[in-house]
């Protein structure tokens, strides 16, 4: 049993390229720094992703993860005005959220998705059990075309906010990746965070 109670976690990246705290605030505003092109995608609704984007690419609707009994409809998500990334609105404990300003899954670059890990009052949320996941685990991603895109667990690592490799999480070209992160360790009442993030590193198969 943990020491400290975890709640309303998750993943948080701040503009000054650090990893920032959790929040409650789902909605989402400009894009990371790093980002291209620098349009506004606003935090919508399982709903609204299950048409392609006006570029006629098909946005993702659907991540399943069978090891950890992960079965998620996908929100579009971006960040917040204080600079942290935004969490799924629609049903924020159930769904996951990818980050629209940057790769969709299956394209060259880092796909990024986020969950929370925990609801309030501590109960298991959609990402729970992501600190589970092994090397070569699958990960798959379904797009509203209905393609799937299969990737393959390459580490699960946890990191200090201010630690984290946000180049290498957001914005590592060298191939095709997804990257999965939520919160991790103790919350921190005072600052309103967790002592650590959890970032699992895929790639597509």
């Amino acid at each position: 049993m943990r020491a400290v109670r975890l709640s309303l976690c998750f993943f948080a990246v701040t503009v000054a390229l650090t990893l920032g705290g959790c929040s409650q605030q789902p909605t989402s505003q400009d894009p990371l720094p790093h980002a291209s092109p620098p349009a506004v995608h606003h935090t919508t609704s399982p709903a609204s992703t299950q048409t392609p984007t006006s570029q006629g690419k098909a946005n993702p609707v659907r991540l399943l993860i069978p090891a950890i009994g992960v079965n998620a409809l996908i929100e579009t998500v971006g960040v917040t005005p204080s600079g942290d990334l935004a969490v799924p609105a629609h049903n924020p404990w159930e769904d996951v959220g990818w980050y629209a300003s940057g790769p969709h899954p299956g394209e060259r670059g880092s796909a990024v998705i986020d969950g929370h890990l925990d609801r309030p009052g501590g109960s298991p949320a959609v990402f729970w059990h992501l600190r589970d996941l092994q090397v070569g685990n699958e990960v798959t991603v379904i797009d509203a075309h209905g393609k799937m895109f299969h990737f393959s667990v390459t580490g699960v690592v946890f990191y200090t906010p201010q630690d984290a490799p946000i180049q290498e999480i957001f914005a590592n070209n060298s191939g095709t990746y997804l990257n999965l992160i939520t919160c991790a360790g103790d919350w921190i009442p005072s600052q309103h965070q967790t002592t650590l993030r959890l970032v699992v590193y895929t790639s597509l198969d």
